[in-house]
């Protein structure tokens, strides 16, 4: 980052009207997005909220770089769009803005997703189990590692005793559409828990 020192005092003398913050941020911009070639790459995950209109060149609004603040539009867009970013799909409720679901590239949900669960099922979602929902494990219907995603449809809370069961051979959950859920037994018995 020492190198960035000079590169703003060199705008700066060469008359350029922006301000030194402005100057700061587009430099640090310019590194993030170029990087030089041939050294060791440190992965970091940056988080950059932008809409579909300014992703899409139709507006101007900034976007938001997380713990940072507004970033402009063009910046925002060269960040999404660069072959090494990673996009991430993330649902939200549309009244509170809260997210709802996020995707296949998340295996814990986020905590408004948990707390959405947990307050639906009530309860531990084996047949006959009665163990309050608050302390139960969120699992997924179909596993993650299957393609399930990390959603309201694809997650119930289990009591730690059950989500144990559930992954032992020859137990089978489905989760309908309507929210009820199925469940055959080793021995070919079926449960359903509504």
């Amino acid at each position: 980052m020492r190198g960035s020192i000079g590169v703003r005092r060199a705008l700066r003398n060469a008359g350029d009207g922006r301000t030194m913050d402005q100057l700061r941020a587009d430099v640090f911009a310019g590194l993030l997005l170029s990087g030089t070639p041939g050294e060791a790459s440190v992965r970091a995950e940056v988080f950059v909220y932008i809409d579909v209109a300014a992703l899409a060149g139709l507006s101007t609004n900034p976007a938001e770089l997380a713990g940072h603040g507004p970033l402009p539009a063009p910046i925002a867009r060269a960040i999404a769009f660069d072959p090494n970013s990673t996009w991430r799909r993330i649902i939200t409720d549309p009244h509170t803005g809260a997210p709802l679901d996020v995707g296949r590239t998340r295996y814990r949900p986020p905590a408004v997703t948990a707390d959405h669960v947990k307050v639906r099922d009530r309860e531990c979602r084996f047949p006959t189990c009665h163990r309050p929902a608050h302390d139960s494990d969120l699992d997924h219907v179909v596993p993650y590692q299957r393609g399930g995603d990390t959603n309201t449809a694809n997650l119930i809370g289990l009591c730690r005793r059950h989500h144990r069961t559930k992954h032992t051979p020859g137990w089978h959950f489905h989760l309908t559409d309507t929210g009820q859920l199925h469940i055959t037994t080793p021995a070919g018995r079926r449960y359903r828990s509504p």
